[in-house]
């Protein structure tokens, strides 16, 4: 299969790439670096040309709600129209679970942003060849948000409830779900194995790590965020890789990296 990767330099979208390569498959990776702008529509259509499969895998660090809603909104439209163009029998995009619901994403802008993405590819791609993943927060997110709201020896995560994975599990079930093949409009839940706050996945890396000294929760994202809203009631796949376990790589990988 020919598969292009939309955001193949992100931390997703180049795990999905490198997966698809070892399978066998004839993977394009699409990202501005390679000539492909997904916000302005620049060399979609040269890079679509001829593809089995497309999977957006795009992210963008904001919290603001205009911004997210404006880049997701406007990259979906181009990538969904360019596929249509070019014959790509099937589109994937990656999301967040349950970030279309109202009260998940009322008080947090870049799940807005997600919806907005959703709600984009089900007006310009035909239903029997989209196909959402839905995935949860990954425990890397902690990491990302400590070193954003990092103050000295203090660093401020918000309080989610959540079933976090790891984003190379994550990627295995993106791989999968594209070289399935299309099988009708539908969302596929991606979760991890245990719900808990990712406030604890922080303080597990910190102490690991040494650093920082203090891991605060915060109370951000609404209340829906906090008591258990961004948990799949009946996720379609389950990953393995507990917080101990993906510690456990995080250890092994430094180690390597010291030799």
């Amino acid at each position: 299969m020919k598969i292009v990767v939309v955001g193949a330099s992100g931390a997703l979208g180049s795990r999905v790439a490198d997966l698809l390569v070892e399978r066998g498959h004839e993977v394009v990776r699409a990202h501005r670096a390679s000539g492909v702008d997904a916000y302005t529509g620049s060399g979609l259509a040269a890079a679509f040309d001829g593809a089995d499969a497309v999977v957006d895998c795009l992210s963008l660090q904001t919290l603001k709600a205009a911004e997210a809603i404006d880049f997701f909104e406007t990259t979906a439209t181009h990538v969904g129209r360019a596929a249509t163009s070019a014959g790509v029998a099937h589109v994937v995009v990656v999301s967040i679970a349950n970030a279309d619901d109202p009260a998940v994403n009322g008080k947090f802008g870049y799940y807005q942003g997600k919806a907005a993405q959703e709600a984009a590819y089900a007006k310009v791609v035909d239903p029997a060849s989209l196909t959402i993943i839905a995935s949860v927060q990954w425990f890397e997110l902690a990491e990302q948000m400590m070193s954003t709201m990092r103050f000295g020896p203090i660093a401020a995560v918000p309080r989610m409830r959540c079933a976090p994975a790891a984003v190379a599990d994550v990627a295995v079930a993106v791989a999968d779900e594209v070289t399935s093949g299309p099988s009708g409009r539908r969302k596929v839940e991606v979760s991890g194995p245990v719900p808990m706050d990712l406030v604890d996945v922080a303080k597990a890396v910190a102490t690991q790590t040494g650093s920082p000294r203090w891991v605060l929760g915060v109370r951000f994202g609404g209340p829906a965020i906090r008591g258990g809203g961004l948990v799949p009631a009946d996720p379609d796949v389950v990953t393995t890789t507990t917080l101990d376990g993906w510690l456990a790589g995080r250890e092994r990988a430094a180690a390597g990296g010291r030799r």
